[in-house]
Formats: structure tokens, C-alpha cells, sequence
């Protein structure tokens, strides 16, 4: 048996020896709050709690998870029912006003976090005057009540991102992390079927950013309307993902590299098998489909546009079906399987890549020396990269990484907080960043440290 003293004063008890310490410790906690310890110590021995700790737990914590403790407690361990409970408690039970958790509902729900001071550490805020901030799951009240933790620098920060205006700021859903972007610009690789600058984008609502899924249009599509229609059906797609953002007037490019090289690079990883059929990414897929666009609107006099007139009829039903939804090259499989040869691809993809070469060349000449002598000395093909860097496929991605270092430092002179590529990109390209004064980073090791920064408890 226990005996509780008014608050602030000693409390004296009969009990056995191996718990003598452990409540002496409970009981001598200051009226004023529990220490960590003492919380974990509450949480073996709740009924060693003083009224007054009792009364601060209710206040904390809440009525129904105090008594969540006995419930616990008493189903854990059966001698511990003939402790009696402090009289505050057991009225408060006994008369309805503290209630037991249902077994769904979390012990610690109110997760919003402020910030003490510049280089402090954060404060748990339970309740607040701003409450009826903001709406749905950015309302204050709900932000108090959810399962989620967000940190805020400020009270005024968490009303600005309550009324979303705030761009640093938000909780990533698929990897239950809150994140702060910096100030300055990062670039972060990513795997594109894992959490990707997407998720990011989405959670932070910002529309400066770069994203290598955005390719600026050629100067071919400026006459040709089925370029332009395919170009800006792949901006629609994706601008769905990114959550809308930064597609209204006065938005920011998000465009992070050239056309030429990149419709190169797609047509270096298509193959044709033995029965005539395109082997094929979506992404290449739809990469072909625009390289036919592309060649209707080649110099008349090139070979390319000579090659795509000679069966204008096939290339275009081709680049229809490519476009649809099952992104199949049919026309051509069935073509080539008339032919019994392979020719109608490889001749086109020689001739495209020929044209777009000559494009990209006249396009890299206007860069500056010195951003073509820093990527000469710091580029490097990546250990798990696609081959030797001779190889065609690797000479389409060194020119798609040269392209990417120059809309990096574009974003990086216009204010931009994010650009995002491939992780194989960023190893490519991670000394000459790291040169140019740029941050980079993995998105799991930028996650990891959010992760840390700001913990889920």
C-alpha cells in the first residue's frame, strides 16, 4: 500500500525490495513535469505516479492514454492490481470523465513541432489560438491531432504553410518523412521508380524546379504540329504528377535538357527481335514516336526527310500507334516482316541520328570553353553506366549530360531549388558539380537525413 502526501512533498510507501527504487525514483520527480526516464518509468509502475505527476500525465498525454497505462499494466502483470490506484484516478474512472484508449488509437497524437530559438531544438506544441488555420489535412487543430510530426521554425511558419504558401517545407507521403528543401539549389538523383523529385515537388509545393522528364522543344517544332502535339502530351503527363504545379501563366521552365540528345540516346536502346517486333522502354517507345515527328520536320533536303517521305504513309500510322495507349509499333513490325528485313528501323534511326548530331553539335558550339573544359576534366562514366564510354549509347548520354550541366547552371543563376535526374546522371556528373560549387545528392541519402532532422516520433 501507498500513501500520497499533498504535492510537493514526499510521499511514503510500503514495498517489496525489488521495486523500492524504482518507485522511491517516480515519487521524487519534480510536481512541475516527467522527466523521459521517468515517463519510461510511469509506463511500468503508473500506479507509483504521484496526483500531481498524474494530473500533469492527464494534461500531456490525455485522459484516455493515463488510463490506457493501468489497463496495460493490470493485464501485464496481476500482482500489480493490488496496488492501489491514487484516489484522483480512481474517481475520475469511476465516474466516466477519464476513459480507456480502443486499441486503434495512438498513445501521443498531438505531433507539431516549434522551433525554441535560430540553433535550438524544437518544442511540442498541443494546443494553439491559430487552430482554425488553414483546411483539411494542412488545418492546425488537424495537424495537432494527426499521427504525422512537421516541424515549423515559427508559429507564422506554420501558419504560412497552413494558407500553402510556403515552398521548403511538406511531408513526403510515400516515405512518411517531413522535409526542408535548402535555399540554394540541389540536385538529387533518383531512381525513377522509387521516391523521386515527383514526391518531392508535391510535398514542398514549389514550381522552381528541373526535371530531366521536361525536354525543351527543338526548333523543328516551332512548323510542325504533330512535334509540338506529342511534346507538350508528355509536359500534360507529367505536370499531372508533379501535382499541377507550376503549369499556370508566368510559371517557371522546369525544361532540363536538350531534344537532340535525348531522342538520340532513346533510339540507341531500341532492338528489333527475330520476329520483327520493337524491344522497347516506354520511355523509348515514346522517344520513337517522337523522332518520326521530328523527321517530318527535317530539312527537305536532308536524307532523313528524304527517308521519312519514301514511306510516309507507314511512318506516320507508326508514330499514331506509339502515341496510344498501348504504345505499340505495329505498322512496322508488320512492314519489316513483309520485307523479311530489319533495313526500314536501321536506316531510320542511322538518319535520325545523323541529323539530330549535326543539331547538337551546333548547339553545344555555343557553350562557353570553360563549362566545355570543367565537364572534359570531371566527367566520368559511372561504374554500373551502360558501357564503354566509345560506345553510341554512352556518346548519347554524355551528350545528354553535357546538355543537363548547362541547365543545371542555368537553374543554379536563376534561383531554382531543385533539378532532378537519374541517379546514373548524378554519379556522372557528381565531381563536376561538386567543382562548379553545386549541391548534389542520392534521394535516399537526402531522405535519410531529413529522416533524421526531423524524426516521426
Amino acid at each position: 500500500m501507498q500513501t500520497h502526501q499533498q504535492p510537493g512533498k514526499a510521499a511514503q510507501q510500503t514495498t517489496t525490495t525489488g521495486t523500492a527504487e524504482s518507485l522511491n525514483m517516480v515519487e521524487n520527480e519534480t510536481t512541475q513535469g516527467l522527466s523521459g526516464a521517468a515517463l519510461q518509468r510511469a509506463t511500468k509502475l503508473p500506479q507509483a505516479m504521484s496526483p500531481a505527476q498524474m494530473m500533469h500525465l492527464q494534461r500531456t498525454i490525455g485522459n484516455r492514454s493515463v488510463g490506457e497505462l493501468f489497463k496495460q499494466q493490470s493485464a501485464a502483470n496481476p500482482a500489480a492490481r493490488a496496488v492501489e490506484k491514487p484516489a484522483e484516478l480512481t474517481a475520475g474512472l469511476a465516474a466516466g470523465t477519464i476513459q480507456a484508449a480502443s486499441p486503434s488509437q495512438s498513445d501521443i497524437q498531438r505531433k507539431v513541432y516549434i522551433k525554441r530559438a535560430l540553433i535550438g531544438g524544437y518544442r511540442n506544441k498541443t494546443k494553439t489560438g491559430r487552430g482554425n488555420e488553414g483546411a483539411g489535412e494542412r488545418n492546425v487543430d488537424n495537424m495537432i491531432a494527426d499521427g504525422k510530426s512537421r516541424y515549423f521554425n515559427s508559429k507564422d511558419e506554420m501558419s504560412q504553410y497552413a494558407a500553402k504558401t510556403t515552398e521548403k517545407i511538406g511531408y513526403v507521403e510515400k516515405t512518411n518523412t517531413w522535409i526542408r528543401i535548402p535555399d540554394e539549389l540541389t540536385v538529387i538523383g533518383e531512381i525513377h521508380t522509387a521516391t523521386t523529385l515527383e514526391d518531392v515537388v508535391k510535398a514542398v509545393g514549389t514550381d522552381k524546379f528541373m526535371h530531366e522528364a521536361y525536354t525543351e522543344r527543338p526548333a523543328e517544332a516551332a512548323d510542325n504540329p504533330e512535334l509540338e502535339a506529342a511534346i507538350t502530351k508528355r509536359e500534360v503527363e507529367r505536370n499531372a504528377k508533379f501535382g499541377g504545379i507550376g503549369t499556370g501563366p508566368g510559371a517557371k521552365s522546369h525544361y532540363a535538357e536538350s531534344f537532340y540528345p535525348k531522342v538520340i540516346r532513346g533510339l540507341q536502346g531500341i532492338n528489333v527481335s527475330y520476329d520483327y517486333r520493337v524491344m522497347a522502354s516506354e520511355a523509348e517507345k515514346r522517344l520513337f514516336g517522337m523522332a518520326i515527328r521530328f523527321a517530318a520536320g527535317a530539312d527537305e533536303e536532308s536524307v532523313l526527310y528524304q527517308t521519312y517521305a519514301a514511306q510516309e504513309d507507314l511512318w506516320q500510322r507508326t508514330a499514331a500507334s506509339l502515341e496510344g495507349d498501348d504504345q505499340s509499333a505495329e505498322p512496322l513490325t508488320e512492314a519489316m516482316k513483309a520485307a523479311k528485313s530489319k533495313d526500314l528501323f536501321t536506316t531510320f534511326v542511322r538518319e535520325v541520328t545523323a541529323y539530330a548530331t549535326t543539331k547538337l553539335q551546333e548547339e553545344q558550339a555555343q557553350a562557353s570553353a570553360a563549362d566545355k573544359k570543367a565537364f572534359a576534366d570531371n566527367w566520368h562514366v559511372a561504374k554500373s553506366d551502360y558501357g564503354a564510354a566509345d560506345t553510341e549509347i554512352m556518346k548519347a548520354e554524355k551528350a545528354r549530360d553535357f546538355s543537363m550541366f548547362q541547365h543545371i547552371k542555368k537553374a543554379k543563376s536563376e534561383g531554382y531549388l531543385l533539378y532532378g535526374l537519374g541517379d546514373l546522371h548524378l554519379k556522372r556528373l557528381k565531381e563536376l558539380l561538386t567543382a562548379e560549387g553545386i549541391k548534389s545528392v542520392n534521394m535516399n541519402k537526402f531522405m535519410d537525413e531529413q529522416n533524421t532532422t526531423h524524426p516521426q516520433t
